[in-house]
């Protein structure tokens, strides 16, 4: 302890002083000490005031990795901000304390010190400083573990429902930034009602397709009557005794036939090339 004191003399005895009188071994004159106490904290600050200065020095002397010593820290920091025997600290000094004190601590602290100084105007009470630190162990940064049954403070309720509502303006505007975007992926179609009929040109593409259609069905069906021509003249030969096979000359036959036909292209292949010149 005597090497602690040595970096931080002044205000690691106020604090071990504090520590004796709130632990209950004189409870009789506890209020009484802990004014008195106050009273000599008062008239040191009349020549410097230096509270957060010596918070943070004082910080690296406790072990507050142990809640219970924590939690006497925490207690202390409020009893010395305090100024003139008031019961409550100023909103500037407490929002500077949160940020030394609850620094890794508290996940909603930047969130919970920006609403605080927008929106409060009064002193912060015993009970709000007390409560934010049971605040800040039971509730996760999507406020998931908070009990709105609970008997929070007002200003605690009041940073919550402000909570929920950025929370939920944030949803809005990226569900509205995802709603524009498939807008924008799919801004060529017409989702309007009868955007599936036929346009004219439709039509006349399909009336088109139908007449080539027509041509080609004409095309196969004389095609198949030289096929069939072919064939009989085989069959002539063959009654009067021709060695070759009526077959093969008949394949070879068609197949000059298509690949004749084939060579002029068909009536889709005609029209798509009259199209594009």
């Amino acid at each position: 302890m005597e090497c602690l004191r040595s970096n931080c003399p002044d205000i690691f005895d106020v604090f071990y002083k504090y520590c004796d009188i709130i632990s209950g071994r004189n409870p009789s004159n506890m209020k009484e000490s802990l004014s008195l106490l106050l009273k000599s904290i008062d008239e040191r600050r009349r020549t410097r005031d230096t509270t957060l200065g010596d918070i943070v020095r004082l910080m690296p002397c406790l072990n507050l990795s142990d809640d219970s010593q924590f939690n006497c820290f925490y207690d202390f920091v409020f009893f010395i901000c305090r100024e003139n025997g008031q019961k409550s600290i100023a909103v500037h000094r407490a929002l500077s304390a949160w940020k030394i004190i609850l620094h890794g601590r508290f996940r909603l602290l930047d969130q919970w010190c920006d609403f605080v100084q927008k929106h409060q105007k009064h002193n912060i009470s015993e009970d709000t400083w007390q409560q934010l630190l049971a605040f800040s162990r039971c509730v996760r940064e999507d406020l998931g573990g908070y009990d709105p049954k609970g008997a929070w403070p007002v200003l605690i309720d009041d940073f919550v429902e402000h909570m929920h509502r950025t929370i939920e303006i944030a949803d809005c505007s990226e569900n509205k930034s995802m709603c524009c975007s498939i807008s924008n992926t799919f801004s060529g179609l017409n989702l309007l009602p009868g955007s599936k009929r036929k346009t004219l040109e439709d039509d006349s593409l399909e009336g088109e397709m139908v007449s080539d259609s027509s041509e080609y069905q004409q095309d196969l069906m004389q095609v198949k009557r030289q096929k069939n021509s072919l064939y009989e003249d085989s069959n002539r030969h063959n009654i009067r005794g021709c060695v070759q096979t009526s077959v093969c000359a008949v394949e070879g036959s068609l197949s000059k036939g298509f690949e004749g036909y084939l060579s002029i292209g068909s009536p889709f292949q005609l029209n798509h090339k009259n199209r594009a010149s």
